[in-house]
């Protein structure tokens, strides 16, 4: 029987917005959509359903899909992931930033029956609510309110939403396992789907335990302390597990900066790349917290020039053991040493075997853009990362794949306000260089192989690098002879 849902989402329609390289996968895309729509209570498809009829005849198929996720919290997560992504279709694009900051649906009277619910009447706090909210979330809904010791926010869970969200995260995981069983058949990589969606599902079920984000926002004040580029709002109760009080941040999305100097909308994405990329990887805590939904709706240019950074409900933590790691394989890159970063890479997959053969090819693949010189920055780490994850089986920890989701991410939002590529290497390579100088008087005193430092070398990798001229250029001319002798073979 055919669904509903395929004669609405068709390959072909798909494989028009995806990404030229990708647009191969809008049939295994389309039949997960399908799957998932399927496995939705009655009641939401006709809702969604509903929702598409009220859109003009003459939308497009981008302007639906975009209403689409904003039916559902999951879709409009995964929109919100999407939408500074340039490779796909620009309209499709275009409807997709409309899902970080939307008016607000969601009646007064529902959130106020919220916050009566969980903290009781906030007249006995002294506070007026604002007569509309401000936005509305995938989750939440964001009011304003007056009379504490500053202008804040109370942002609120909307009504049923943990239900909705469960029986789709339920479904993701159903979704995975489809997927499994048609590898073959959609022409994709075995990459354990079902696992996957699992390991991203419990760290998804954070958006509605808003007693986590507040832990959050301690945590973040903490962790970015007297830093003057940036600002967090302090949580200013009362508060509940399904209401969140906090400062107001005043100022304009990111993306909206309306800054017309390149010097400074290259200081703007340099404080970006500084405080969401730099401050995690160079940290010296054992559990470096990061923000996990850096979408454009969530960043904020201040009225006083700072960056305002929102929305804690989904972080998580880079361990020490896994930056190390990142810092080692940049480092075997740099002398060129393919079993190291293979090595490495096991590592990195914790209990899963990885396809050695496939992976060393990986390795090789990324190492010989290094020989023709290519700095291995973090870019060419990330991509070195994906290929090994896409083609060798490389399976990370949900914390790291949350970081890599988080990059993607910030990675548009950059482009779109004045960044690049080349400025995150830039801030990286100053970040470590600083570390370095900081830290070098204490190395006077650690012990050879200790790593407990910001840039996570020891004095040992220091003294490895320094000394493997040698093996490096040995390796460089063992690795071009094989490259020219295969091929001779190959004409």
């Amino acid at each position: 029987m055919i669904s509903r849902w395929e004669t609405l989402i068709t390959e072909e329609a798909l494989g028009a917005v995806l990404p030229p390289e990708y647009a191969h996968y809008g049939r295994p895309v389309r039949a997960a959509l399908v799957h998932f729509l399927d496995g939705l209570s009655a009641s939401r498809q006709l809702a969604i359903i509903a929702e598409q009829a009220s859109l003009p005849l003459d939308s497009t198929f981008s302007r639906r899909m975009a209403t689409l996720a904003r039916c559902c919290p999951t879709l409009h997560k995964l929109g919100q992931v999407l939408a500074r992504d340039r490779r796909i279709c620009p309209a499709l694009r275009a409807h997709l930033q409309e899902l970080e900051s939307i008016e607000a649906v969601v009646p007064a009277a529902a959130v106020r029956e919220t916050l009566d619910r969980e903290i009781g009447p906030i007249e006995r706090f002294g506070l007026k609510l604002e007569a509309k909210a401000l936005a509305e979330a995938s989750v939440a809904v964001v009011i304003g309110f007056s009379g504490g010791p500053s202008p804040g926010v109370f942002k609120v869970l909307k009504p049923d939403i943990e239900e909705r969200f469960e029986e789709e995260l339920s479904l993701l995981e159903s979704v995975g396992a489809h997927l499994d069983e048609r590898c073959e058949e959609f022409l994709i990589p075995r990459l354990a789907y079902q696992e996957v969606f699992e390991q991203v599902g419990a760290k998804l079920r954070q958006e509605v335990r808003l007693d986590l984000e507040q832990r959050h926002l301690v945590k973040a004040r903490a962790f970015f302390g007297p830093d003057a580029r940036v600002q967090i709002p302090a949580l200013l109760g009362p508060c509940g597990p399904r209401v969140t009080a906090m400062e107001r941040v005043f100022g304009v999305k990111i993306t909206e900066h309306g800054i017309r100097s390149s010097a400074e909308k290259r200081r703007l994405a340099g404080d970006l790349v500084s405080a969401l990329i730099a401050r995690p990887i160079f940290a010296k805590e054992n559990g470096a917290l990061f923000h996990a939904d850096p979408h454009a709706g969530n960043l904020v240019l201040t009225d006083d020039g700072r960056l305002g950074v929102l929305d804690w409900a989904l972080a998580g933590t880079l361990g020490q053991w896994e930056r190390e790691t990142i810092v080692q394989v940049i480092l075997g890159a740099m002398t060129l040493d393919r079993g190291r970063i293979v090595r490495l890479l096991e590592v990195l997959a914790e209990w899963r075997k990885v396809k050695r053969e496939a992976l060393d090819k990986v390795v090789r693949t990324h190492l010989r853009a290094v020989r023709h010189g290519r700095c291995p920055s973090f870019s060419w780490l990330l991509g070195l990362l994906d290929d090994a994850v896409m083609k060798a089986g490389l399976r990370v920890s949900a914390d790291l794949m949350l970081f890599r989701k988080s990059l993607l991410m910030l990675e548009g939002v950059l482009k779109d306000i004045g960044g690049d590529d080349e400025q995150v290497h830039e801030v990286l390579q100053g970040q470590f260089v600083r570390e370095l100088l900081r830290e070098w008087p204490s190395r006077w005193v650690a012990t050879p192989n200790s790593r407990e430092f910001g840039t996570h070398i020891s004095n040992m990798d220091l003294c490895h690098l320094m000394m493997s001229g040698p093996f490096t250029a040995g390796r460089f001319w063992i690795e071009e002879g094989q490259d020219l002798l295969s091929a001779v073979r190959g004409t």
